[in-house]
């Protein structure tokens, strides 16, 4: 009888300093984990607002999206390596180039695919667009989002969660954490389809990797392809594109975009899938054929 094989995670979870198993854990955990939500939080709000706030030139509110991300993501690494007393292997650089293009691409695929199922079903009308800002929209919109966003909710959330209570655990948590981030500005249903399909799919990338990369590359290829290339609500993307009148805002993202909409699990769904199986056709390999490989 074949039994079920325990998932290969490649997440290091900490298990020295502020980390160590024992007495209060739970309350260390916790503690820890809000103090970095914060320097990640801080570090997303002074990306966007602190040029304005010091009333600085349009320049230095480019600089400061550029830099301020990077500079969040060393705090983090610096604070990991002398309270958890362990390397950063979430931002490990070794394949970073290559996983970041593999995630951008997917994140491309990702969102064409439920517009191109949502146009097919004719929910979308699609039009050429006056494509310009791409520069603002990809550090704006997408850059400061993917780094931040997935430092926050994945390399902080996920995984503190995960050293409390396991990593399906820390999975699903954060995953709902990141869909209830976005109910400000998107209605019930898209913050949900944003803890499943998002949420779930770049939770798990870190998890089968270990690292940010791949996460990162998808958020920030997915937030680029909606805003700037398909133009969603905005008409300075590549193309324009627009729910078809008519149609209920389940079916068709509304004005979130497509992404919102209930049948992007039909793209979303088999991405989880895949990625399952190939932790699980990972985990069952003898020792010595993954050891060579």
């Amino acid at each position: 009888m074949t039994m079920i094989p325990s998932f290969d995670w490649k997440l290091d979870l900490g298990n020295r300093g502020v980390l160590t198993p024992g007495r209060w854990l739970w309350v260390r955990a916790t503690a820890w984990g809000l103090v970095l939500f914060g320097v990640a939080l801080a570090g997303f709000i002074a990306s966007i607002a602190l040029a304005s706030w010091l009333k600085l030139p349009v320049a230095f509110s480019r600089l400061f999206a550029g830099v301020l991300p990077v500079l969040t993501t060393l705090i983090y690494a610096a604070a990991v390596r002398r309270f958890e007393k362990r390397a950063v292997t979430e931002f490990a650089i070794g394949n970073a180039p290559l996983e970041l293009a593999i995630g951008g691409l997917l994140g491309f695929g990702f969102i064409a695919a439920i517009l191109l199922l949502l146009w097919s079903l004719g929910l979308y009308q699609v039009h050429a667009g006056h494509w310009k800002r791409w520069y603002d929209f990809f550090l704006f919109n997408s850059y400061i989002s993917g780094v931040l966003e997935e430092l926050a909710f994945r390399a902080i959330l996920l995984r503190i969660f995960a050293r409390m209570i396991g990593p399906v655990g820390g999975l699903v948590i954060s995953a709902a954490l990141f869909g209830a981030a976005h109910a400000g500005h998107a209605p019930l249903v898209a913050s949900l389809q944003i803890a499943l399909n998002s949420g779930l799919v770049t939770g798990l990338l870190y998890m089968v990797s270990g690292r940010l990369w791949l996460a990162i590359g998808l958020h920030i290829g997915l937030d680029f392809t909606e805003w700037s290339l398909l133009g969603v609500g905005d008409k300075s993307g590549l193309l324009a594109i627009s729910p078809v009148p008519g149609h209920s805002a389940l079916l068709t993202g509304g004005a979130f975009g497509p992404d919102g909409s209930i049948l992007a699990n039909v793209v979303a769904l088999p991405m989880i899938l895949g990625i399952l199986a190939y932790i699980a056709w990972r985990s069952e390999r003898p020792a010595p054929a993954r050891a060579a490989a």
